[in-house]
């Protein structure tokens, strides 16, 4: 039984050329690489080319931004969708809340990041779609 398992191995590996196996791996490689490039989730992003910071405190940077950005977009929101663009108005708010102006500020920025994302999903399958029309 042995022996017949290993010639009917044998008469598989033999009746494939290795002309026709890699053909057939350079097939299945440009569909791969194809599907890579086409893929929106697989696109390589560098968080460098964003976010500005000297080399070595790139921690520290972040840890700053995530405290005054947020805080700045907050206080942006106040000023223009409660206070109406009034600074009577804006200095009668409460600002002594860090955490709740931070709070309002980073969900109005993750809110915009999301906006982004989809504007920029949406972008990208024109450009494909264009790209498969050109072809």
């Amino acid at each position: 039984m042995l022996n017949s398992n290993k010639n009917g191995l044998k008469k598989s590996v033999n009746s494939h050329s290795p002309m026709n196996d890699s053909q057939q791996y350079l097939e299945r490689m440009r569909e791969v690489r194809y599907r890579q490039q086409e893929n929106f989730g697989s696109q390589n992003i560098n968080i460098n080319d964003y976010i500005l910071s000297p080399e070595g405190w790139e921690s520290v940077m972040f840890f700053l931004y995530f405290l005054a950005i947020p805080y700045i977009m907050g206080l942006l929101f106040l000023f223009l969708f409660i206070a109406h663009a009034s600074v009577t108005n804006f200095f009668v708010l409460d600002l002594t809340t860090f955490f709740i102006v931070w709070a309002i500020g980073y969900e109005t920025i993750a809110a915009l990041i999301l906006i982004s994302i989809f504007i920029s999903y949406l972008n990208y399958l024109q450009r494909s779609a264009n790209k498969h029309n050109s072809r």
